[in-house]
């Protein structure tokens, strides 16, 4: 997965620019974007990437969609108190569709009632990021905003496959397959530093779409 991050230092985009990145894996599920904010607009490129090929690694089914919602900090806490009852801004929210179960093991397979994934097409849920939290906390922890953000994309996609932090062993889990996803992008390890990168509220999983 080493083609997502950063192109080499010889002749350099510019940061954030689409050229920076390469086109979606042919195998690529589908990855629907909806920008409420423009400050997003230099980043959908690199989300859209980061995404699809996170996705071929993980082996997602083409007829598979997920949906991806740029925002504000004000838009974010509006979902944060209607579908969560907590006040304030957080900086990314994810809304499966279905309750996936992760096994643990070598295959690290996800199943829910109907099998590992429906074989007919289908949701995978929704993303929610809020530019403005995302932004400072990249700053605070000194990070650039894209290595944060695919951080957050990363965590918000394993919670639509089920992965979870509402206990040490899921907690531990989760983070060891985001650092194994993130590094072997060539991204530094979010969990690794003495300060690491942080995940706003530690229980970022909306309800499950009915």
């Amino acid at each position: 997965m080493s083609s997502i991050g950063p192109a080499s230092e010889q002749d350099e985009p510019e940061p954030d620019s689409p050229s920076e990145y390469k086109p979606l894996p042919a195998a690529c599920f589908g990855i629907d974007v909806v920008c409420d904010d423009a400050r997003w607009h230099p980043h959908i490129a690199y989300i859209q990437t980061w995404l699809g090929e996170l996705g071929v690694v993980l082996g997602l089914p083409s007829h598979g969609e997920v949906s991806v919602r740029l925002t504000d900090d004000a838009q974010i806490a509006d979902l944060n108190i209607s579908y969560r009852d907590k006040t304030g801004p957080t900086n990314v929210l994810s809304f499966p569709a279905h309750d996936f179960v992760v096994h643990a093991g070598p295959t690290d397979d996800r199943t829910n009632d109907t099998g590992r994934f429906p074989d007919v097409p289908f949701a995978l849920g929704d993303i929610v990021l809020a530019f403005d939290t995302l932004a400072r906390e990249a700053a605070a922890a000194d990070k650039p905003f894209t290595s944060h953000l695919a951080h957050l994309l990363t965590h918000g996609l394993l919670h639509l496959l089920g992965y979870d932090h509402e206990n040490d062993t899921d907690a531990a889990r989760m983070e060891a397959k985001e650092t194994a996803l993130l590094v072997d992008a060539g991204l530094d390890d979010p969990y690794g530093d003495t300060q690491p990168m942080p995940i706003t509220d530690p229980d970022a999983r909306g309800p499950a779409h009915e």
